[in-house]
C-alpha cells in the first residue's frame, strides 16, 4: 500500500508527453557516481549549442537628451539559468573572458549579460562567427551582428545610422515599442534571413543544446507484473516550431526517436521511448559528451534507472520502490 501510494504521487509529475557524421561510442565504463556537474573548460561548440538554447542577442534604443540624436543605442548579448545553474553560468563568463556580470532576475533565475561593445567585438562576435548558431536564432545574432559593426563606426550617432538600426530593431527579437514607432515613422523593417542549413557541428552542441532544452525522465505506470510498477525511460528535446526542421534531423542524427508535436502547439519534440535506444544510443552519447550544470544530476539518476531496468530489477518490488524514489527527486522534483 505504501509503495502504490507513492506511485500515485509520481504519477502526478510525471512530464507530459543532412548528413551527419557518424556516432561511435565506446564508453561503457559510466557510474551514476562518476559525472561532473561542470566542466571547468567548456568547449567552444557546446557555449554555441547553449545559447541556441537558452542565449538572446538585444538591441535597446531609447530615448536620452545627452546624445545628438536625442537616442541611445544599447547592445546586448545574455544567457539565463536556473539558480542551480550559477556555476555553469560563471564558467560560460570565464569562457568570454571573464567580462560581463551574472545578475538575479525573476523566478529563480540568474542571467549572464555581456553589454559593453568593445567585449562583444572582441568576444562574442568573433565567438559566433566561428562556431555559428544552426537554430532560426542566428537570423537574430546577425541583425544583432549588423547593429554591433555599424556601432563600432559610430554610425549609431548619425540620423541616417540610427535609423538604419531602428529598421533592423524592428525585425530583431520583438520588434519595435509603441513609442518607437511613433518617434520613427518612416521605419522599414529589414528582412529577416531563414536560417536552412542546420546541421549539428559538432556532438558537443549537442550536449550544449540538450543541457538547456532537453530532458531525462521517467515515467511509473500500473502494470500487471509482480512489481505491480511499469517504468518507461524518456528522452526529449523541446524547441518552437520554427525549427521543426532541426529537431526532425534529430531522428537521422541519433538513428532513433521520432519528433512529436501536440496539437496547436507552438512546441514541438523530439522524443526517445524506446528502451534500448535509450540505452544504447542516447545514454552512450552523453557519457561520451557530457551534460554540464543541473542537468547532470537529472541524467546520471536517468542512467542509474537504465541500469536497474537492464537486470530486469524493475520487475521486482525491491527494484520498483527504488526508481520510484530516484523519479521523485528528479528533474523539478530535484532540491
Amino acid at each position: 500500500m505504501k509503495q502504490m501510494n507513492f506511485l500515485r504521487r509520481s504519477l502526478k509529475n510525471d512530464f507530459l508527453a543532412s548528413t551527419f557524421p557518424p556516432i561511435s561510442f565506446t564508453s561503457r565504463n559510466f557510474t551514476t557516481s562518476s559525472f561532473n556537474s561542470i566542466n571547468q573548460t567548456l568547449n567552444p561548440f557546446f557555449i554555441t549549442g547553449l545559447t541556441d538554447a537558452e542565449g538572446s542577442f538585444v538591441s535597446i534604443v531609447r530615448m536620452n537628451s545627452s546624445y545628438r540624436q536625442g537616442w541611445r543605442v544599447d547592445v546586448l548579448f545574455q544567457i539565463g539559468l536556473h539558480q542551480k545553474d550559477l556555476e555553469l553560468l560563471k564558467s560560460i563568463k570565464a569562457y568570454f573572458g571573464g567580462t560581463g556580470s551574472i545578475v538575479k532576475a525573476d523566478k529563480g533565475m540568474y542571467t549572464l549579460r555581456i553589454s559593453s561593445l568593445k567585449d562583444i567585438l572582441t568576444y562574442i562576435i568573433p565567438h559566433f562567427d566561428k562556431y555559428p548558431l544552426i537554430t532560426q536564432k542566428k537570423a537574430d545574432y546577425l541583425l544583432f551582428k549588423d547593429i554591433v559593426l555599424m556601432m563600432e563606426k559610430g554610425e549609431h550617432l548619425k540620423k541616417e545610422g540610427l535609423q538604419s538600426i531602428v529598421n533592423i530593431r524592428a525585425t530583431l527579437n520583438l520588434g519595435l515599442s509603441e513609442v518607437l514607432k511613433i518617434a520613427f515613422p518612416d521605419t522599414i523593417p529589414v528582412v529577416r534571413f531563414l536560417i536552412s542549413k542546420q546541421e549539428i557541428p559538432h556532438p558537443e552542441w549537442m550536449a550544449g543544446f540538450v543541457t538547456g532544452e532537453g530532458t531525462f525522465f521517467v515515467k511509473v505506470n500500473k502494470a500487471r507484473n509482480k512489481a505491480g510498477v511499469g517504468v518507461q525511460l524518456v528522452f526529449q528535446v523541446a524547441q518552437h516550431v520554427r525549427d521543426t526542421e532541426l529537431l526532425k534531423s534529430f531522428i537521422s542524427y541519433f538513428k532513433c526517436g521520432r519528433y512529436v508535436r501536440p496539437t496547436q502547439e507552438k512546441w514541438g519534440y523530439f522524443q526517445c521511448t524506446k528502451f534500448l535506444d535509450n540505452y544504447d544510443i542516447i545514454k552512450e552519447f552523453f557519457i561520451k559528451h557530457p551534460i554540464q550544470g543541473s542537468k547532470a544530476k537529472d541524467f546520471s539518476d536517468w542512467v542509474e534507472v537504465a541500469e536497474i531496468i537492464k537486470k530486469g530489477d524493475h520487475l521486482t518490488e525491491e527494484g520498483s520502490s527504488k526508481i520510484i524514489n530516484i523519479k521523485v527527486g528528479m528533474n523539478t522534483g530535484r532540491l
